[in-house]
């Protein structure tokens, strides 16, 4: 078993692969998806994030990718796929040191209150990560990048637990730096 003490990267995203094809890829199916395609597989990312070993490799493996940006200091994206996500790297990054702060993104503005999009704060020309559980084409991600833009933040890449390298996301991969720790072709074993 992994531990915060001997953590290895290479062995936590073989083991995330395992666990992403056994309890969250299915394959053979009739289904429609959020973006509105049809598809005969699906990567529900919440059985992994909702998952106690599932959601703690997952947010060691961000934090250790998170070490790309290092004037990022906050991630989140659109609830609730990014939800628990967020709210594991920020608890994590106290203890290894990065110290990154969560916020969500609603789908739609609050109809009470201060009407606020996002909960948590982002400051002007602060760095974020914007954090999805599965890329299908990016429309997810590209919601809670218009309401962080919105109010000044900056976002400087996205970070997936899944991609399903569907062609429709390869205009969004193009203007984001995109990265996911799992990819449909290692799903099916091919990479």
């Amino acid at each position: 078993m992994l531990t915060p003490v001997n953590f290895d990267p290479v062995a936590g995203r073989r083991r995330l692969v395992q666990l992403v094809r056994e309890r969250a890829y299915r394959d053979g199916l009739d289904i429609v998806l959020a973006s509105g395609k049809r598809s005969t597989f699906y990567i529900n990312g919440k059985e992994v994030t909702l998952h106690p070993e599932g959601l703690w490799l997952l947010a060691r493996l961000m934090l250790h990718e998170l070490r790309r940006w290092p004037n990022v200091t906050a991630v989140g994206g659109l609830t609730l796929g990014a939800d628990p996500m967020a709210a594991a790297i920020c608890a994590l990054s106290y203890e290894t040191g990065q110290n990154l702060s969560a916020f969500l993104v609603r789908k739609e503005p609050k109809g009470h209150g201060t009407g606020s999009r996002i909960e948590g704060r982002i400051e002007p020309g602060q760095q974020v990560v914007i954090l999805e559980d599965t890329i299908t084409t990016g429309g997810s991600a590209r919601k809670a990048i218009e309401a962080v833009r919105a109010v000044g933040g900056e976002v400087v890449a996205v970070l997936a637990l899944a991609d399903r390298e569907d062609p429709e996301a390869d205009a969004f991969r193009a203007e984001f730096e995109v990265h996911s720790l799992v990819s449909l072709r290692e799903l099916r074993g091919h990479g």
